[in-house]
């Protein structure tokens, strides 16, 4: 009964090993207007869903960030942005890998899809994932365009804002 009871404790704890709470970080979108390239709204929050065994290559499951939480250093714009994402509709963006390719060292595809906007496409983040003690540490790029996801770019005036939007992440997860 106690070689029982040991196996049962040391299985369950080897599945909750695997799963990566969110600790802190920022995942930034950048974009930009003629005369304004500091369009860069952020969020400090996300919400984890992935799990990994002792490999990178094993990470699955999605993250997510809540529309409402994204900020700039301009709160009109802030606004602007939360109408253009209909966020009230559409609350959250979530990325989940599907694949997670070796680049070599600590270089890693991160393959999988996108849901914004309520609507769901392939991409791709590429960076690194290290690990330290209990924690991991995921710093990643990609690109997108709003209008492959339905988001319309705002106008200011007579310029638009570049459809394309740079994305960064660097989160930090813990076991």
């Amino acid at each position: 009964m106690i070689k029982l009871c040991i196996a049962g404790l040391l299985l369950a704890s080897s599945v909750y090993a695997g799963n990566l709470g969110y600790e802190s970080g920022l995942i930034k979108a950048h974009t930009e207007v003629f005369g304004d390239a500091t369009i860069d709204p952020m969020s400090k929050k996300a919400t984890s869903h992935l799990s990994m065994e002792a490999n990178p290559a094993t990470l699955k499951g999605s993250i997510d960030v809540s529309l409402s939480d994204l900020f700039s250093d301009n709160k009109k714009r802030d606004e602007h942005m939360q109408e253009a994402l209909e966020s009230s509709i559409f609350p959250k963006a979530v990325f989940d890998v599907k694949e997670v390719v070796s680049k070599g060292g600590d270089n890693y595809l991160l393959k999988g899809t996108m849901n914004l906007h309520g609507i769901t496409k392939p991409m791709s983040f590429e960076g690194t994932i290290t690990e330290d003690g209990n924690k991991v540490h995921i710093k990643a790029q990609s690109s997108m365009k709003m209008t492959d996801y339905g988001i319309k770019p705002i106008k200011m005036m007579f310029l638009t804002v570049r459809d394309q939007v740079d994305l960064s992440v660097d989160v930090v997860l813990k076991r």
